[in-house]
């Protein structure tokens, strides 16, 4: 899947049909980035490792679409947690393996989904519902209670709909002890809207981005801070981004991005590279992820063990290396090529960055994370 970065998030850029094939081939966790987390997550660090810890972050905001063309990177579809639940049930209506838990809202309205969905599908897809009590999240006890219930009741997907940043914060916390769950699916309110507890904007005021409007009216005190005040920063921070001025820096992309999502925000290895490299390593689960790398000729051991070992050292000292000396401890220029860029800089006064890619030694995106790096 391709790419568009959104502040410090990389939405997946992909359509309902290429997610849902993805996600029965492969599995993994699904959120939903819109405004309202975009934003939380630029000051919510635990927000944004949950992200991270994601394997599909697809763009739940017809607003955030907008802004991708202003970006310069359209995104193809929207596809909110409301829309993706329903077709994934209805996408895998004959699919026995696909055994669904539903937890979330209140009393009684996740067991009124589980009726309702069955009905519709023909067969018992839901297998199970659970509501659970509010600030469950908090307490240990009924989460291992809630992790129980899930693993006896043989579901192979869990459907979690408390609310974000919650939901998020919960999956990525508790899957490891789900052993038996493939598809983790965050989708907010959408039991409620199964259940018919609630209504759903009309679908013209969702094309049209204004499903906010609509939920602002029906819940005002609610909300009014949410989509008036709160969400108002976003702009701000996307036109810093589209004049360059907005950086993940990379300090915190060691603290809360895998190797592979850091390795593609420095511009060394493709989406593409990743999900064959995570294939690999699920028949070959003895190996890591930068062994893969290393043993499939993607990048060098050198430029492996730096972004393992010395990059996490490095972001936190006060003494910056020259941007020569950090893309050759990275192993991606030699000591013979910087004498010559020095060289050639002495007679023409011009940039070092603009030298090495001039001459192709290291593509432009990567050299913006390294001078990114420089400048902390």
């Amino acid at each position: 899947m391709d790419i568009v970065d959104f502040l410090n998030v990389s939405i997946h850029n992909t359509t309902t049909v290429e997610l849902l094939e993805d996600l029965n081939q492969n599995g993994g966790i699904v959120v939903t980035p819109n405004v309202d987390h975009l934003v939380k997550i630029q000051s919510d660090r635990e927000l944004l490792k949950a992200y991270y810890h994601s394997n599909y972050r697809v763009c739940d905001s017809k607003i955030l679409q907008y802004i991708s063309y202003f970006l310069g990177n359209p995104i193809k579809e929207k596809i909110s947690g409301s829309d993706l639940f329903p077709a994934f049930y209805e996408y895998n209506k004959y699919n026995e393996d696909v055994k669904v838990f539903l937890l979330g809202a209140k009393e009684g309205v996740a067991q009124q989904a589980l009726t309702n969905i069955n009905q519709k599908v023909g067969r018992e897809i839901i297998v199970a519902a659970h509501s659970p009590s509010f600030g469950f999240e908090n307490n240990e006890r009924e989460c291992q209670e809630i992790i129980e219930r899930i693993n006896y009741s043989d579901a192979t997907v869990l459907a979690v709909g408390v609310g974000a940043p919650k939901q998020e914060k919960w999956i990525a916390k508790y899957c490891s002890q789900l052993p038996k769950i493939k598809i983790f699916l965050a989708i907010g309110a959408t039991i409620d809207f199964e259940a018919g507890n609630v209504a759903r904007s009309p679908k013209v005021m969702s094309d049209m981005g204004l499903e906010w409007l609509y939920r602002l009216a029906s819940e005002p005190t609610r909300l009014w801070k949410r989509y008036l005040v709160d969400s108002l920063p976003l702009f701000w921070l996307v036109g810093q981004q589209k004049l360059n001025n907005y950086k993940f820096s990379p300090y915190l992309q060691t603290q809360y991005l895998p190797l592979g999502e850091i390795l593609q925000q420095a511009g060394l290895l493709s989406p593409q590279n990743i999900r064959q490299v995570l294939k690999i390593q699920q028949q070959q689960r003895n190996y890591r992820f930068g062994e893969i790398l290393i043993q499939q000729g993607y990048l060098p051991a050198e430029t492996i063990n730096f972004f393992i070992n010395d990059l996490p050292r490095l972001v936190q000292t006060d003494n910056k290396l020259r941007l020569g000396d950090y893309l050759n401890y990275a192993g991606l220029l030699q000591q013979e090529q910087i004498n010559e860029i020095l060289h050639q800089q002495s007679l023409t006064h011009r940039k070092f960055g603009e030298i090495i890619t001039q001459k192709g030694w290291v593509k432009p995106k990567t050299l913006d994370w390294f001078v990114n790096l420089q400048n902390g």
